[in-house]
């Protein structure tokens, strides 16, 4: 995996920041808006840059990636002119071999080239450019051709723009030459023109996000900056983590269809419609958070609300390219795909992780038998003692630990790779995902005697973790934590810890409990707590059955003069806040939810086959938008793996957590819904499966804190804003 840009397309991408933000300011943008919405000057300058001749064909062309790095960046200062279409006339004019003297004022900027996105006999369109377009390209059945509209004035229109209906059936159409293939070289464009589309509304969207943070810190409403309240910064860093996934899905759309991926097809028409409505819910939060004054048209927002909305309605309904995604997923149709060079990035876990997880599949298939398939539990329940060892044996349990601790010294893109195969084969990760967090705790903080004792016990698979955070009063603010721990009047050194913890999943199975407790009153909340390794067999602890609605035993725990030696303290005394914050780090990391949601999807599919309803537009849009969040949950967590390696990002991990959880639970419920009544009943495949993940879904965005601490960690990281409350 390689997320970064390399040298030459991070130079592209601030050579033109730069560029627009010199020659496309809000000055320069009002003053187009007002004249038609065209720069001409700003054009010729474009032109003179190179950008509308980057997509011609050629060795030395640049890659639709490098295209969509500059529609980002002019989608970020609002440029007046259709880029995107002149860049991709520009191509088209070159592949179907029209006059040399019309490309080369097309690709220059001497003339406005664009394209219609509807076809000929389609009746009138909308025409972006067209008002002031020397040409359009239009699609009439197997032939392109080309209009010379008459100049006429754009009709006033959202985000006054030099939009225009054309009804082509009057007008006189040009032949061109070209290729045989004029009309899939024409589709393939369309596709581009979605890729290109939707980088141009995340950089819109991104753009109105800043903005509005940057307000947020200056404006004050009862005495305090309004970036202090969580009602202004916890949508904010929803908007943000939705934005980020666009900008992510744009990216591997192109990258798909680079390498010929299995949802290449899908890719462009999901990334727009992704694009489409996360902009137009940005520019909205953003317009939202400058109140008032946000309508008001002395303030820039309101130009990116239209703007945003005007770009992204210009093809028809969004929502329609879902359904055009449905089919080609789900359906066997097929599209031309443009020729997108090489994007330079990498998605997905890489090589080495793949091969670990092939090598954990095959373990699975060979060792998991029918019975275990058969009552097999996506919690603590599922858990099974004979092959947690066998894995351990096999050392399949902690990849990412080093080598001389039980583990295979791999990154962590080897564990995220094979956990996804213990959700494809069923197998309970929970025991894993802890053992692993406290494991890595002890590696790094604990004591000669935990290494040498615990750890070699939990790589064997002989023994598991779970995690002692959360208090019946304290529940995601684990520093207020009430659980005591004081060292014994005896001089052993020991500790007698006294309290009770919450949620304290697989306390019936574990040896110990990761356990926080205060050990000193008179520190302040963060800095009087330490971690602890406490045996839960100690006759001073008691657990207590919790039972859930999603069919998941926890626990309640509680502690009575329970001695613990002080080589079972994990970290300085008082020095728990460090050793949390790298706990946390590990637990939340992001991607915990992505299986589930796509076994969501995978089980809509099934149900939609099986109910022979899977035709039905209504249904391919519902399920088709799913599966796009998914993809854009999956491409967050690899950012975070990506940045969190690089390190680099703290918002990366909570972001990815909590987009992943939320997304989760908005399709689970969506797809019960549209599978009901089928979905009342429970069971493991289609629309029983649905069901179990409805309820499933409802506890991810309170598992590894809720999302509303998420929301204030991507909200302080990402926009810089101050701890909200």
């Amino acid at each position: 995996m390689n997320l970064s840009l390399s040298e030459d397309q991070a130079m592209l991408a601030d050579e033109f920041r730069k560029f627009f933000g010199d020659l496309s300011s809000m000055e320069r943008v009002r003053k187009a808006e007002e004249e038609g919405g065209f720069d001409r000057e700003l054009w010729q300058a474009i032109g003179e840059m190179g950008a509308l001749a980057m997509r011609l064909p050629g060795e030395d062309g640049f890659g639709t990636f490098d295209a969509g790095l500059v529609a980002f960046e002019a989608g970020r200062q609002l440029v007046s002119g259709p880029l995107i279409e002149g860049m991709l006339a520009s191509r088209l004019l070159a592949q179907l071999q029209a006059p040399d003297e019309l490309l080369e004022r097309a690709s220059t900027g001497d003339a406005v080239v664009t394209l219609a996105l509807a076809e000929a006999s389609s009746g009138p369109q909308i025409v972006p450019g067209g008002a002031i377009a020397d040409a359009v390209l239009v699609l009439d059945g197997a032939q392109v051709k080309l209009a010379r509209p008459s100049e006429r004035a754009s009709p006033e229109n959202l985000a006054g723009q030099p939009i225009v209906s054309i009804d082509f059936s009057e007008c006189e159409l040009e032949n061109l030459e070209g290729s045989n293939d004029a009309r899939s070289l024409f589709l393939a464009a369309l596709e581009e023109w979605k890729l290109l589309t939707a980088a141009h509304l995340t950089g819109m969207g991104l753009r109105a996000l800043e903005l509005a943070g940057d307000y947020a810190k200056e404006r004050e409403q009862f005495g305090r900056p309004i970036a202090t309240f969580q009602a202004i910064a916890h949508p904010l860093a929803d908007m943000a983590s939705e934005m980020t996934g666009s900008d992510m899905l744009w990216r591997w759309a192109i990258t798909e269809i680079a390498q010929g991926g299995e949802q290449s097809t899908a890719a462009a028409p999901m990334a727009y419609w992704f694009a489409a409505q996360a902009s137009s819910q940005a520019v909205y939060r953003a317009q939202h958070t400058f109140g008032g004054y946000g309508l008001a048209l002395e303030y820039d927002i309101q130009l990116y609300v239209r703007r945003a909305r005007a770009v992204a309605a210009v093809l028809g309904d969004p929502r329609d390219q879902l359904i055009v995604a449905g089919k080609r997923l789900w359906l066997d149709e097929t599209s031309p795909l443009p020729e997108v060079g090489s994007a330079q990035v990498e998605f997905g876990y890489g090589e080495e992780a793949v091969a670990f997880a092939e090598e954990t599949r095959t373990f699975f298939q060979k060792e998991l038998t029918q019975e275990y398939r058969d009552n097999a539990h996506f919690s603590y329940d599922g858990h099974d003692w004979d092959l947690n060892k066998k894995m351990g044996k096999a050392r399949l349990l902690f990849p990412s630990w080093p080598i001389e601790h039980g583990g295979r010294g791999l990154d962590d893109l080897a564990t995220a790779a094979a956990l996804q195969v213990w959700e494809d084969e069923g197998v309970t990760s929970h025991s894993q995902y802890v053992s692993n967090l406290v494991g890595h705790s002890i590696i790094h903080f604990g004591s000669d005697e935990l290494k040498a004792d615990i750890v070699p016990r939990l790589a064997d698979g002989e023994i598991i973790s779970c995690l002692g955070f959360s208090e019946p009063h304290s529940g995601s603010d684990v520093f207020a934590a009430k659980t005591k721990a004081r060292q014994a009047d005896d001089g052993s050194g020991d500790w007698i810890i006294d309290g009770q913890k919450m949620w304290t999943s697989g306390a019936n199975l574990a040896h110990h409990v990761f356990l926080l407790a205060r050990t000193d009153h008179e520190a302040p909340k963060h800095r009087g707590m330490t971690v602890f390794l406490v045996p839960l067999d100690d006759p001073g602890v008691e657990i207590h059955p919790v039972h859930t609605f999603q069919d998941e035993r926890t626990n309640a725990t509680f502690y009575e003069n329970v001695r613990v030696p002080d080589s079972y303290r994990i970290g300085p005394v008082n020095g728990g806040l460090e050793v949390m914050g790298f706990a946390l780090t590990i637990e939340q990391g992001g991607g915990g939810f992505v299986g589930p949601h796509r076994h969501a999807v995978e089980a809509a599919v099934e149900w939609a086959e099986e109910a022979g309803r899977i035709v039905e537009p209504r249904v391919l849009e519902r399920i088709a938008a799913a599966a796009t969040r998914n993809r854009a949950s999956y491409l967050l967590y690899w950012r975070a793996l990506h940045l969190k390696a690089e390190g680099g990002d703290r918002a990366a991990g909570p972001m990815s957590k909590l987009y992943g959880s939320e997304s989760l639970l908005k399709d689970a419920v969506d797809l019960f819904e549209l599978a009901a009544p089928d979905t009342l009943i429970r069971g493991k495949h289609g629309a029983q499966r649905l069901e179990h993940e409805m309820r499933h879904a409802s506890v991810t965005t309170v598992y590894g804190g809720t999302s509303e601490v998420h929301r204030s960690q991507v909200a302080e990281a990402f926009f810089g804003l101050p701890k909200s409350r």
